[in-house]
């Protein structure tokens, strides 16, 4: 009668761990960072950038929209006012109301600021090219607060389409912040890429619909 000889794999959980979290920094990370970014876009000044001096974490996003910039100008105008949303995870930012699929005629052009949901205020804006919002004492779990900005930037290319830039940079307080960074960076991805990923799905649905309200510098 023939025997079989039993394999145990022991598996360090402490270990595992370790070798996770050095391909998530080495592998992953840099690509959330910079998820569609081309070019110089992750590293040259934007507009923000001046609002928080010294960052805990910063992400560049990126996406081309087959749509004129005053096209997703519109949907970026409405954004975060009275439970309009920010198009992101909705659970996260919007106490779990879908973000508007319409253009809403009822509210005033935005200014500088102004209010918006959740705690955040518009901070910088240039009507029809790019608006900086954010907030400097957002709550955290670490009962820290954290300092945000979240820029969105349109420019217009040749062929009439537009590159909207997304720029997010942060700073959290205390000792532990690095740990909490670790892990917000992971649900910033998933919240910035579907922002900019359902603001491509909105204009792109509403194109030539929208007509122009403040002229744009074409990128070269």
């Amino acid at each position: 009668m023939s025997s079989r000889k039993t394999f145990h794999i022991h598996v360090n959980p402490v270990g595992l761990a370790i070798v996770l979290g050095l391909v998530y920094r080495a592998a992953l990370r840099p690509q959330m960072l910079k998820y569609g970014a081309e070019g110089d876009e992750a590293e040259r000044a934007l507009p923000g950038d001046e609002f928080i001096a010294i960052t805990g974490y910063s992400a560049t996003r990126a996406i081309t929209i087959d749509a004129a910039p005053e096209t997703v100008w519109a949907w970026i105008a409405q954004m975060g006012r009275d439970h309009t949303g920010f198009y992101g995870l909705d659970g996260l930012n919007n106490e779990g109301v879908p973000s508007a699929s319409y253009i809403r005629a009822d509210l005033p052009a935005p200014e500088v600021g102004m209010s918006l949901d959740g705690g955040y205020q518009i901070l910088d804006l240039k009507p029809g090219e790019y608006l900086v919002y954010g907030a400097f004492d957002l709550p955290t779990p670490l009962k820290q607060p954290m300092e945000q900005t979240v820029l969105l930037l349109l420019e217009k290319l040749p062929d009439g389409k537009t590159r909207l830039i997304n720029r997010v940079r942060g700073y959290t307080y205390g000792k532990l912040a690095p740990v909490f960074h670790f892990f917000y960076e992971m649900v910033d991805f998933l919240n910035g890429a579907s922002q900019i990923t359902n603001l491509k799905r909105r204009a792109e649905t509403l194109k030539g619909l929208i007509k122009p309200t403040a002229p744009l510098q074409v990128k070269g």
